[in-house]
């Protein structure tokens, strides 16, 4: 099953190879797609307006490569209607499936994110998926996410402390990383909940969402028709990816 995972921006941001070996199991093959064309992260509405043009044309030219579905890389879920309707293998947002997975696992779950500029997507996000009922709250821990990599130990730190307080003081239980960024943080968050007394899932939104794939290429499931209707293809101006 080969994977490709649309990062919806134009500053390259390659997964290292444990975090890639580790998406690459159970029969996957990943590979991940920077935009031509766009912002250079997404940490806003406008930046997901400007990334979806460049993913419209990086999705063609992964189906043409023979890919089996399609994740994007970003919580914001940039794009995710859009391609839906555009081309005719699965595509899934990190964003509504780790809520989804998080509906399954507890009554209610906690966001932990970048920028308090991106709690506003996400609330918009949660009421677009329909889980306004279990979800508690949503807290930042104020560092960019191009800054996030370099910074591992501090990111950790501020990761726990508010996953913490979601728990503690906002009745979470469970808790979802809300930017791709942070691969690989789940385990130790979920660590120092437990040492702190509280036994809650902790949802790494990549992972889990390229493993999400596998059940529907399994059994020939994507994306209705009748909900995302393809359109007849037109002209369209003033975009160089569609010259």
């Amino acid at each position: 099953m080969q994977i490709s995972i649309i990062q919806p921006i134009t500053t390259p941001v390659d997964l290292d190879s444990q975090e890639l070996e580790g998406l690459c199991k159970n029969g996957i093959t990943c590979s991940v797609v920077n935009l031509h064309t766009g912002p250079c992260s997404v940490e806003s509405r406008t930046d997901k307006a400007f990334a979806i043009p460049g993913m419209i044309a990086a999705a063609q030219r992964e189906v043409q490569n023979g890919v089996d579905a399609i994740v994007i890389d970003c919580f914001g879920d940039p794009g995710l209607d859009v391609l839906r309707e555009v081309v005719d293998i699965p595509v899934l947002g990190v964003a509504q499936t780790s809520m989804n997975i998080c509906a399954s696992l507890a009554d209610t779950f906690g966001v932990v994110t970048i920028l308090k500029e991106s709690i506003p997507i996400i609330t918009d996000a949660v009421n677009a998926y329909g889980h306004k009922g279990r979800f508690v709250g949503c807290r930042a821990i104020d560092m960019r996410s191009l800054e996030i990599k370099g910074q591992v130990n501090e990111m950790t730190n501020r990761l726990a402390e508010q996953a913490l307080s979601l728990v503690r003081d906002q009745n979470a239980h469970s808790i979802i990383l809300g930017c791709t960024g942070f691969i690989g943080c789940a385990e130790e968050i979920r660590k120092r909940l437990e040492l702190s007394g509280f036994n809650v899932p902790v949802v790494d939104p990549l992972p889990v969402t390229v493993f999400s794939a596998i059940p529907l290429l399994q059994m020939g499931l994507k994306q209705s028709r009748e909900s995302y209707p393809k359109h007849k293809p037109k002209e369209i101006k003033g975009y160089p990816e569609f010259q």
